[in-house]
């Protein structure tokens, strides 16, 4: 009898060993899907080994000459497609072309697989092949050409026209397996057929005949056929992206209380601590720690940071790091660690290494400057000493994710190489939810649903059992207390709550007396409600003592309304915005892309192009690519030096690190994007997005400090005439002023040198160090220079916004009191009082006044736990922008908040302001996003040499 193989371990290897060993992009058969169909892969019996064998020699003897006999044994032979293989000889697939009529061109298959006995149309055929020039990477853009697509993104425009989802381009070596979803992003596996005749690849050759078989179209189930498997794996890789945003958030939380933990042991040794530091600041700080984190992991599997270096892996490389704390811990223990700070200092180092460069005659890195990497933005990060296991589980929770339950659980190593800048941005925006705190006593976080967990103070909890006589009682109320925060149902509760057992008690107990630092009175309080303590990456219960920090979500701040978009929505939509300001005639003039004629090089980085809901930059990010692409291709119709012997990259993973790629898209950024978002740390995340797709490690990172703001894009004037009326109904303030005032006089030609200074930056050379410092002095200047402006458009808006304050409908009693017993002040009168201010200002007097009025005002009815309102005066901030007229485009995916929400989540002043600033007084139930597309930031008169103009593009 034949000993049964046992093939669930043998089976998970296999499959690794294969994928180790082609290069798959986009969400690709992930291994559970591959497992649970091929517990183990097809076989290959001798005799076909040896025709392969045969095969494969006759055309490595002549590529050329023998490409079409060697891709008609692959199909037809060893991958048995027999009859429903068809070749397009004499025309007999043209019916599956396409005319991409932009490009003047059509693109016809070279071959189909199709239904057994059917003719081939788009309903009967299963895949389509492309036969590519001899020596021809399908996955390298073709030089020489205008059109920049691959044979590889033909291939998916091909597919996606017909609505074939799947495709095969070879030139003969090279095998690409491509999967193009209509809506959807594009996937490919590439296959290197060179050593196909040898052993050791065999398992790649099983693989391929596994996948891509005639079986495998037509003798098996739907949901065992590769459009239904791929479906499968690509909610694998969402579950992926969704898991890893759980584990930054809790790494992030780990952060932050070590924080906490150093800060206490700090100031009971008598050293400085963090009692000067806001709970809100330190969470910025741990967020910056994660994605210095996740840029420098990003960069060294890209190879764009010193990765081969032997120094620089020993001494600085993250993602040694955490291989080389796995082998501490292994060699010790995992408590072994806590002593020691030395992985914290190494991280650190790093950081300034990447800032400031290094000059060692061992190793040499230019420094890439950056604010995410400043020292000086979070300079007490240098005195805590974080232990090391606190900085491993941070790092495996960034490189290691488990996905699945029960047995189908299963330990990802993710790789950076493969993520996409949208999914890492993704991760991140989960993270603006959430702030610091300080416990104002001792504080539990309970289990729960992963994300939704509730801390509580552990005196509440004392009190609700101290109300149930029993534990199921107390079971019951905490299920229904907390039931918004998923503890789980009473019962599940009730065996959380359940006494220990000797054993598990001691445990417990030890547990808590760490976390506690010894405090057995504190632990014995913990020790019954231990069951229902959540833990955090360590395996340690999560308390925080008063005084120390923690993090939990802040409602307030999730309603500004941050939005995840796919990357191929985004470009989608970006594509469709853009198009016709990049082609003239285009498809604003005519229907037929025929006649659509690429602007010049110039033109295109002219183009204004914004997001002001930027998030993490995923609009920007697509805006980059696309338009560093049209401009590569007018470069290439032009016959520039940039492109001059230039030989396009293969995979698009390449074209990440693509010169003239790099340098097309820096000029992108620099020149013609710009980008806001209320939330400061989201203004961040979109510098490392950009930075990511732009990244030339010989080069500083691009200078975005002129293109991205803080602030918030509904409150602020969007004329200057507004400004030099000091009122923001122009209309109103032209009848009932007929001169403007002294100072007046003076904005536009200061509006206009501003302007001048920062259309002198973006021509500024920023690939050096002391370009950036430059660009930076320029940009201070200009800043300098309209501060006082800057100020008086803040009382224009704070006197607006204060005016639409409503005494019977404010929440606050005291307010309604106050404005009862205050002198009765419409908004003439606030207006008024906007005027004399700015008027006392520009006569000498000090701005002292008139800073605190504009943050009374400004403050008027905002929520408890909002943002602080900075408004974002458009024509003093991108003064270069509006003086040409406005932008030419406004993308983005705005927040949606419904109607009757925005007044508990942003004030009711603020709607108010909102009602009768934007919509002019129309009232109703209108979402959040009406006003993001009403706000007129590009509906200027015409330029001749800018001729198409968009209001808003937005994914929904």
């Amino acid at each position: 009898m034949t000993p049964r193989r046992p093939h669930a371990p043998e089976s998970a290897q296999q499959h690794r060993d294969w994928l180790s060993l082609i290069e798959a992009t986009g969400p690709f058969l992930s291994l559970p899907v591959l497992r649970a169909t091929w517990p183990n892969l097809d076989a290959i019996d001798k005799p076909t080994r040896e025709k392969l064998r045969l095969a494969h020699t006759t055309w490595q003897g002549d590529p050329a000459a023998g490409q079409r006999a060697w891709a008609d044994f692959i199909l037809g032979e060893l991958l048995g497609w027999g009859d429903a293989l068809h070749w397009n000889d004499l025309g007999r697939l043209d019916a599956l072309g396409v005319d991409v009529t932009e490009h003047e061109t059509r693109l016809n298959p070279s071959f189909a697989l199709v239904e057994p006995g059917e003719d081939p149309k788009p309903a009967t055929t299963r895949m389509l092949g492309l036969i590519c020039e001899p020596g021809t990477q399908p996955t390298a853009r073709i030089g020489g050409e205008a059109w920049a697509a691959t044979p590889v993104d033909r291939m998916a425009q091909l597919c996606r026209h017909h609505e074939i989802q799947l495709g095969l381009v070879t030139d003969g070596r090279w095998w690409v397996f491509v999967s193009a979803p209509r809506g959807k992003v594009t996937t490919t596996a590439v296959f290197d057929a060179v050593a196909w005749s040898e052993a050791a690849e065999r398992g790649v050759v099983r693989a391929f005949l596994s996948l891509l078989n005639r079986r495998r179209f037509f003798g098996v189930p739907d949901d065992e056929k590769l459009v239904a498997l791929l479906r499968q794996s690509e909610d694998s890789q969402e579950d992926i992206t969704e898991r890893l945003g759980v584990q930054v958030r809790q790494a992030v939380e780990m952060l932050v209380a070590a924080f906490g933990r150093a800060d206490t042991a700090a100031r009971e040794r008598g050293e400085q601590g963090l009692e000067r530091v806001d709970a809100g600041e330190v969470y910025r700080a741990a967020v910056t720690v994660m994605m210095r984190v996740v840029f420098v992991l990003f960069a060294e599997e890209r190879k764009l940071l010193a990765s081969d270096n032997d120094l620089y892996a020993s001494a600085y490389s993250a993602g040694r790091l955490r291989a080389d704390l796995q082998d501490q811990a292994l060699q010790g223990s995992e408590t072994e660690l806590e002593i020691s700070s030395a992985a914290w200092y190494r991280l650190l180092a790093l950081f300034e290494a990447i800032y400031n460069g290094v000059d060692h005659p061992r190793l040499r890195m230019h420094a890439l400057d950056g604010s995410l990497f400043d020292p000086d933005q979070f300079p007490w990060l240098q005195i805590l000493k974080i232990d090391d296991r606190t900085v491993l589980h941070m790092l495996k929770a960034l490189q290691e994710v488990e996905i699945g339950t029960g047995k189908t659980r299963e330990k990802r190593t993710l790789s950076f190489r493969e993520l996409d800048v949208e999914q890492i941005g993704y991760v991140y925006e989960g993270l603006l939810s959430y702030d610091g705190f300080r416990a104002e006593d001792v504080t539990v976080s309970l289990i729960g649903k992963e994300g939704f967990e509730k801390e509580v103070a552990l005196r509440d909890l004392e009190s609700l059992a101290a109300e149930c006589p029993d534990v199921p009682s107390l079971a019951k109320t905490i299920s229904e207390q907390f039931k918004d925060y998923k503890v789980g149902s009473a019962k599940a509760v009730e065996r959380s709550l359940a006494p220990l057992a000797q054993g598990a008690k001691e445990e417990a107990r030890r547990k808590l007396l760490s976390v506690t630092r010894g405090d057995n009175s504190l632990t014995e309080r913990l020790l019954p409600f231990f069951g229902i303590i959540r833990q955090d990456l360590r395996e340690q219960p999560v308390v925080i003592v008063p005084g120390e920090l923690f993090v939990t979500d802040s409602p307030l701040r999730k309603n500004t309304g941050t939005h995840y978009t796919p990357r191929f929505l985004a470009e989608q939509i970006v594509e469709g915005a853009l198009e016709s300001l990049v082609y003239h005639p285009g498809p604003l003039q005519t229907a037929g892309k025929e006649e659509w004629e690429l602007k010049s090089s110039r033109q295109i980085l002219a183009l204004k192009v914004a997001d002001i809901a930027m998030g993490s930059a995923a609009f920007l990010v697509a805006a980059a690519r696309y338009l560093g692409d049209r401009l590569i291709e007018a470069w290439t119709r032009e016959g520039d030096s940039a492109v001059r012997d230039y030989t396009p990259s293969g995979t698009e993973r390449e074209a990440e690190a693509d010169q003239v790629v790099i340098k097309a898209r820096r000029a992108i950024i620099e020149h013609c994007l710009y980008g806001v978002d209320i939330n400061p740390m989201a203004v961040e995340m979109a510098k490392l997005s950009l930075w990511l797709v732009s990244m030339d490690p010989q080069r500083p990172f691009t200078f975005l400090d002129d293109r991205l703001a803080a602030g918030d894009s509904l409150l602020g004037i969007t004329s200057t005439e507004q400004l030099e009326r000091m009122d923001l109904d122009v209309a109103r303030a032209r009848r009932e002023q007929a001169d403007l005032f002294g100072w007046a006089a003076e904005v536009p030609a200061l509006v206009a040198e501003v302007a001048g200074i920062r259309e002198r930056l973006s021509q500024m050379d920023g690939s050096t160090l002391s370009g950036l410092q430059t660009k930076r002095a320029a940009l201070r200047e200009a800043e300098e220079k309209s501060d006082r402006l800057r100020l008086f458009a803040d009382l224009v808006v704070g006197a607006a916004l204060a005016g639409c304050r409503k005494a019977t409908g404010s929440r606050s009693a005291q307010l309604r009191e106050q404005l009862a017993d205050e002198e009765a002040r419409d908004q003439e009168n606030l207006v008024l009082e906007a005027k004399r201010l700015a008027e006392q200002i520009a006569s000498g007097a000090t701005e002292e006044k008139a800073q605190t009025r504009r943050n009374q005002w400004l403050a008027t009815d905002l929520p408890s736990g909002s943002f602080p309102r900075e408004p974002l005066h458009w024509p003093l901030v991108f003064p270069e922008v509006f003086a040409q007229g406005g932008f030419d485009a406004v993308i983005g995916n705005p927040p949606f908040l419904g109607g009757k929400k925005i007044s508990g989540a942003t004030g009711s002043a603020y709607r108010e302001y909102l009602v009768i600033t934007i919509a002019n007084g129309m009232k109703g139930n209108a979402d959040l996003i009406a006003y993001f597309s009403l706000r007129p930031l590009c509906t200027q008169p015409r330029r001749p040499d800018r001729p198409d103009r968009h209001q808003h593009a937005g994914s929904r």
